[in-house]
């Protein structure tokens, strides 16, 4: 079991500097942009199109990361308000709850990505980009949500800290937990 949430948090990790990289990636084709636009009068045909991928990709890419960390938005009103126990059943509920929703939405990109690479469809612009490769890196990012979810769940149900905090979320410390 602690090999199969070591590489949970390992690939999590792994997903979530390849979130930092488009994120790199994003703010330096929207500054080709705007150096585009404010010296030379022309847009960059792909930096709209390849932004909002980027875009999408780094929310799933490193959501994963973000549910061990704890670093996601979260209402803990209610939690804090209850018992324990209660505090432990409800987060064990939330966390099954977010498993089918995750599985409903990878299922979805899935599908989609299935038709796009099926059907050859290409984005509506001049770079005509094969859908199915940013599809692909959502798919991929939903898939390390759901099991990053998991992980979670058995976490809860076993006892172990379902969260890292502080310097337990550095890089080094990962395999040890």
């Amino acid at each position: 079991m602690d090999r199969f949430l070591n590489t949970v948090d390992r690939s999590s990790r792994l997903l979530e500097g390849l979130a930092v990289l488009l994120l790199f990636g994003f703010c330096g084709l929207m500054l080709a942009e705007v150096v585009a636009r404010g010296f030379f009068g022309q847009s960059l045909a792909y930096s709209w199109e390849f932004s909002a991928f980027a875009m999408a990709s780094v929310f799933l890419l490193a959501s994963g990361r973000a549910i061990r960390t704890a670093t996601h938005v979260r209402v803990s009103l209610i939690l804090e308000a209850v018992p324990l126990r209660m505090r432990l059943a409800l987060d064990i509920l939330a966390n099954g709850i977010a498993l089918i929703i995750v599985a409903l939405i990878g299922f979805a990109l899935f599908n989609a990505l299935s038709t796009s690479f099926d059907r050859g469809l290409v984005s509506p612009t001049i770079v005509s980009t094969p859908l199915y490769v940013p599809q692909a890196v959502l798919v991929l990012g939903a898939l390390q949500l759901w099991f990053d979810f998991l992980a979670r769940l058995i976490r809860l149900l076993t006892g172990r800290e379902p969260t890292l905090s502080g310097a337990d979320a550095a890089p080094e410390e990962v395999a040890d937990v």
